[in-house]
């Protein structure tokens, strides 16, 4: 599940993206910004994305091994 997330992510946002255009991406509303912001703590704790201010992020073009 978590794979076709970040294709998801990766299809459908630019390289660099903030956590509200992810929100609207993904369907989900304001009251679980919580739930973005550990997603998205986990794809930067596995590489794929990194954080480059407190809502703005960008996809690494490899993963990190």
């Amino acid at each position: 599940m978590e794979m076709g997330l970040y294709n998801n992510i990766k299809d459908n946002l630019p390289i660099q993206f903030s956590i509200f255009q992810l929100m609207s991406v993904l369907g989900i509303d304001a009251s679980e910004v919580r739930k973005v912001r550990n997603l998205l703590k986990q794809f930067y704790m596995q590489g794929y994305i990194k954080r480059i201010s407190k809502n703005m992020y960008q996809k690494n073009k490899k993963k990190k091994d």
